[in-house]
């Protein structure tokens, strides 16, 4: 156990903000009163070698970095919700400015961190580099979503909100006539830049 904390601790300025905050939580509670089975297998997860992504070219992502940087003006943690076909949800967020590669677009299912499923993450140049873990019908189905994204993104959260009954910015249930014609509602239409009905 004491190799694989050195390596731990060797690894911690490699890391994006949120998992070395994790691991440094990890080294601590290691010196002060040992680890559970638990924490030693993240521990051993944080140091395992990564395996070189799949990287595939989605298309110019431009607007929907926009996107962000437009909803990141008035929200903390902007966040878009989709769903794939077979209704697995997928969740897109932008890398802050800690982290290891800011400004990208990580892709996972939308679940906290540490319990959640990444799937990778999209540069501003459209390059989608895909987690290794990603099934092919998974990878085959998220590309189609990020290409469909990355060329209409008011479409695909228009289809999103028809689809679900759910905005795919706050995820509140859409209640008001003209916000389920259009498929988001009028606010975050405004914080997103995104236009709301004709």
């Amino acid at each position: 156990m004491k190799e694989e904390l050195e390596a731990l601790r060797d690894a911690l300025p490699t890391m994006t903000e949120r998992s070395r905050e994790f691991a440094e939580s990890l080294l601590m509670q290691a010196a002060e009163r040992g680890l559970s089975e638990k924490q030693l297998f993240w521990v051993k997860k944080l140091i395992e070698p990564k395996p070189a992504a799949a990287s595939v070219d989605i298309g110019n992502f431009r607007g929907v970095i926009d996107l962000f940087n437009t909803a990141s003006k008035n929200l903390k943690h902007p966040k878009v919700r989709l769903q794939l076909p077979d209704g697995k949800p997928i969740a897109l967020a932008i890398a802050g400015p800690a982290s290891k590669y800011p400004g990208t677009v990580n892709v996972t299912d939308g679940k906290k961190f540490g319990e959640n499923v990444w799937y990778g993450r999209v540069d501003t140049k459209g390059k989608w580099e895909l987690s290794s873990k990603v099934d092919t019908q998974t990878a085959v189905s998220l590309t189609a979503l990020l290409v469909n994204f990355a060329a209409n993104p008011a479409k695909v959260a228009s289809l999103y909100g028809k689809q679900t009954g759910s905005c795919c910015f706050c995820a509140r249930d859409l209640t008001d006539e003209r916000s389920v014609s259009v498929g988001y509602g009028p606010i975050c239409s405004a914080k997103f830049g995104l236009p709301w009905g004709n």
